[in-house]
């Protein structure tokens, strides 16, 4: 017997989908048949989205310019969604991370951060639960990172920011569990996105590779796969954990 991911009677925030997992996540969403709201920060690629897809005459799908450094940006994101289908599902995928020794990071960065990482999930998740309770469905994963299990050098404020996503989650899914609200966090390892391949050269990404056990960068559908199981009507009894997909390498 097949069993298929099927979101057709489902609306689907992502956010950060512009590239990278979020893009995957997104692929994947509508490939189920979900219909998606989705977020970037570039104002010009955003309008340029939403015009291919006026083109290729797609009505299930919208993108929504969201900074959420920006209280202002996340303010007027928020406002912007009272127009739209309340969301069945979210996916909390915008992150950043700033890579310095903890003597070297400023509160800058630690604000900027939390700002991304944390507070602004948390201000979506205020926006968006109380549909879900009423209507007594919702599921939401958090993209975390490995940084949340193991860490390195380098790593303190992004370890933080995501340590703190996942008590969030954890936290979240014991409180909203009776209203049939799954709430989950993936934590990627190091995966082939664009971003990877461009900071990164030949000789670096093989570095990398020797450091996993299987031997290989994630691609990111492989993280969507798992997004989309979660999010999913096979999903209908995991929640509060946060999943790595690292390829063993915080088994190390």
């Amino acid at each position: 017997m097949s069993v298929n991911i099927d979101l057709t009677s489902r609306t689907a925030l992502i956010t950060g989908a512009t590239q990278g997992i979020g893009k995957a996540i997104a692929c994947q969403f509508e490939a189920a048949g979900a219909s998606l709201i989705l977020t970037g920060t570039n104002r010009k690629q955003i309008d340029e989205l939403n015009a291919n897809l006026r083109e290729q005459g797609k009505k299930n799908t919208i993108y929504l310019q969201l900074d959420l450094s920006s209280e202002q940006s996340v303010d007027r994101f928020l406002k912007d969604m009272d127009s739209l289908t309340p969301v069945d599902i979210c996916v909390n995928n915008a992150g950043v991370n700033r890579v310095s020794s903890f003597a070297e990071t400023s509160e800058e960065d630690f604000d900027w951060m939390h700002h991304v990482n944390l507070r602004g999930p948390y201000r979506i998740l205020k926006y968006l639960l109380p549909h879900m309770q009423d209507q007594q469905y919702g599921r939401v994963v958090n993209i975390a990172s490995i940084w949340s299990i193991v860490t390195r050098k380098g790593r303190s404020l992004y370890t933080t920011s995501k340590n703190a996503l996942v008590g969030m989650t954890e936290a979240l899914a014991v409180e909203l569990a009776s209203d049939n609200v799954l709430v989950n966090a993936v934590s990627p390892g190091f995966t082939l996105t664009e971003l990877t391949q461009r900071t990164n050269s030949a000789s670096e990404l093989a570095v990398i590779e020797g450091t996993i056990p299987l031997g290989r960068l994630a691609q990111p559908e492989e993280i969507a796969n798992t997004v989309a199981f979660l999010c999913s009507n096979l999903n209908t009894y995991i929640t509060g954990q946060n999943i790595a997909i690292d390829g063993g390498y915080t088994n190390l």
